[in-house]
């Protein structure tokens, strides 16, 4: 009795359209004789979402043994009601940017997921506004690679302080802060980049990536980068994306430098990883239907992988280039020189 259709009573009801008018597809379900019973309660919903979740993100993504163990649906819920209650009350009282309108797709999204999401957004944005990004601009054929580098400190700082926004991320080890940092970020830096230059690519700076590394290195980073286009409307989603990544500790394992790191905590920062994939598959399932949803993920997934395989070149060449110990310290340690 409390459902109410928001026009006359009369909304067409089919495949397409089912979910966007509860009050009349309940009437056509009892027009047909459907029985009461048969329609589950909110309780019953949560709870098939939930075992839907972890069926779907098993498909997508391989994960270990250990980090299979953490999304049971017990530990989902563990998890999901304390960092709920700490989210809520950590909420900054600043109106959204990020306005989140139904879409009309397979899902809704939760009071909770949509004051995190929120809340993930206005951090970002308060990290970011403190510094000035237009130093691309200035680029000419004369401009060094180590310009260039120490010029990207401050992309990697303002990302920096992203996380440390971060309540998981402000929880965990100072030890396993730095590993994290310095195993992920020149995977995921691009993702940070991308939404900093709104999805725009800078002509300056290709040019001068094709003189000092080669064409088809730029190539190949411009093709990654436009895999992310499909996403142009949605920047939340890469946001969300660097949330779940910096907490992966297996992103860099083919690098040698990385096979001697070892962290305090793992299984933290598994839960913690898997607890920012919740978030993103709702996330995703609120904007796209169900295979929409499913591919969205495969393409964050598979373009950070074409990332890491570029930025193995990337580390190569850095070894190679004369002076690399005039880098600013933050690009050392990222680039693995130290």
């Amino acid at each position: 009795s409390q459902i109410k259709c928001r026009f006359s009573d009369s909304c067409i009801i089919n495949i397409h359209t089912r979910r966007q008018c509860v009050s009349c597809r309940l009437k056509k379900c009892f027009d047909i004789k459907m029985r009461k019973e048969w329609i589950r309660t909110e309780d019953e919903k949560n709870l098939r979402r939930l075992q839907k979740l972890a069926k779907e993100k098993l498909k997508t993504i391989d994960l270990s043994n250990d980090q299979k163990s953490l999304i049971t649906s017990s530990i989902v819920r563990r998890r999901k009601k304390s960092l709920i209650t700490k989210s809520t009350n950590q909420e900054l009282v600043i109106s959204p940017i990020y306005r989140m309108y139904h879409s009309g797709f397979n899902s809704i999204l939760y009071d909770e997921d949509r004051t995190l999401i929120n809340n993930i957004n206005n951090v970002y944005q308060l990290a970011i506004n403190k510094n000035d990004y237009s130093y691309i601009n200035k680029y000419t054929s004369l401009t060094s690679f180590l310009q260039f580098i120490n010029d990207e400190s401050i992309m990697h700082e303002s990302l920096v302080n992203f996380f440390k926004f971060i309540p998981e991320f402000k929880q965990i080890d100072i030890n396993d802060k730095i590993l994290l940092i310095k195993s992920n970020f020149i995977n995921i830096i691009h993702l940070h980049r991308m939404i900093i230059y709104n999805f725009q690519e800078c002509s300056n700076l290709n040019q001068c990536i094709s003189k000092w590394i080669g064409k088809d290195f730029h190539y190949q980073m411009i093709r990654t980068r436009q895999y992310s286009n499909r996403f142009m409307n949605y920047p939340i989603l890469l946001k969300l994306a660097l949330a779940v990544f910096i907490f992966n500790v297996n992103l860099s394992a083919s690098w040698d430098r990385n096979q001697f790191y070892e962290y305090q905590n793992q299984k933290i920062l598994f839960e913690y990883q898997n607890y920012y994939i919740n978030i993103l598959w709702h996330y995703l399932n609120y904007l796209f239907d169900e295979k929409e949803a499913i591919k969205a993920m495969e393409i964050i997934v598979m373009q950070i992988l074409r990332f890491q395989s570029l930025m193995v070149i990337i580390e190569n060449f850095v070894r190679q280039c004369p002076g690399y110990e005039q880098f600013h310290s933050l690009m050392q340690s990222i680039l693995g020189l130290t």
